[in-house]
């Protein structure tokens, strides 16, 4: 059971999972309260405001999300058995507590289940298209395993996109299950506050959406500059083995930085609405991991450093998830 476990990355599902969670209740059912506000302001009874895809079919659409990312981690052990030979002997599965041939099957499997249920969802909302969003991340993660993980930053380009969709797929099945219509019977009987929410949810789940890129960019570079060793002996060409180390752990710190700035742009902005509470939030759960990551590349000298840079840029992914929470409390 360990090695499946293991083969699956549970840690990592966990957080796909409560992304998923924090996007739905933290942001968009806060977003909906709101509007309930906006409506008793302007002596409107809400009717039909809140949150339109049941618990049911969010539960289905989490699973989906994560049978798919699961199948992912596998096809991609499948594949990169014997660099985790060379980096992470002690963690290598695929060919010793579960078979290869048993490992492609799994990933098959697990696909084509969170394929149908996406499928499922999609029709039920009567948007078929939709389904393509998880179509599209099966084949990107079979792709990225098989071919581009070798290649210097497409990879990790593309992981961070996938990471970037978990938000904006929870937001598209949202609106793809009524809410649209709702928000256009506002604009009708309120004027424009259908449309002032449904900008407020876009720039909401888009943000989070940069965010999760960015940071899941710079940890895939620390990753490959962790990896050297068994990636320059299997051939490969990322980042660290084209540029150099010194110029890999630059970008990832330039990057690092670029968030912080950013990020304290948004705290500015919080400031001025009094949103006090996710100001120091952001400053002391977001900001301050992201410093030390900084602290941690500069002084990074051991393969260890790295380890442990990476292990700040998970800490920084969870911190951000919770954040959405404190939307709950602020907005």
């Amino acid at each position: 059971m360990t090695g499946y476990l293991r083969i699956i990355r549970l840690p990592n599902l966990l957080i796909i999972a409560a992304t998923m969670l924090a996007v739905r209740y933290g942001l968009l059912e806060t977003l909906w309260r709101h509007g309930i506000n906006l409506l008793l302001d302007q002596g409107y009874l809400p009717q039909g405001v809140g949150l339109h895809m049941d618990g049911f079919d969010f539960s289905l659409l989490v699973i989906s999300t994560l049978l798919i990312a699961a199948a992912g981690y596998i096809i991609n052990d499948y594949f990169d058995t014997k660099t985790d030979r060379i980096n992470k002997p002690d963690r290598v599965v695929v060919g010793k507590t579960i078979s290869r041939r048993w490992a492609i099957t799994l990933h098959l499997v697990l696909s084509f289940i969170g394929l149908v249920l996406a499928a499922y969802l999609s029709w039920k909302c009567g948007h078929k298209k939709i389904v393509i969003i998880q179509l599209i991340s099966i084949v990107a993660l079979w792709f990225y395993s098989s071919h581009l993980k070798k290649q210097m930053l497409a990879g990790n380009i593309l992981i961070a996109m996938l990471a970037a969709m978990v938000p904006i797929t929870v937001g598209i099945f949202e609106f793809s299950n009524g809410a649209l219509l709702s928000l256009e019977i506002m604009n009708v009987n309120t004027g424009t506050i259908g449309t002032t929410l449904l900008k407020e949810g876009m720039v909401m789940v888009i943000g989070y959406s940069v965010f999760a890129f960015l940071s899941n960019l710079i940890r895939e570079i620390v990753k490959d500059i962790e990896d050297m060793d068994g990636d320059i002996e299997q051939g490969c060409r990322t980042l660290p083995i084209v540029v150099g180390e010194i110029q890999a752990r630059f970008i990832a710190m330039s990057l690092a930085v670029f968030t912080m700035i950013t990020l304290g742009l948004i705290m500015k902005y919080l400031l001025a609405y009094s949103m006090f509470e996710m100001f120091w939030y952001l400053a002391v759960a977001v900001q301050l991991p992201l410093l030390w990551l900084l602290i941690t590349l500069w002084r990074a000298l051991e393969k260890s450093d790295y380890s442990r840079a990476s292990l700040i840029c998970k800490i920084l992914i969870v911190t951000g998830v919770l954040s959405m929470f404190m939307f709950r409390i602020t907005f």
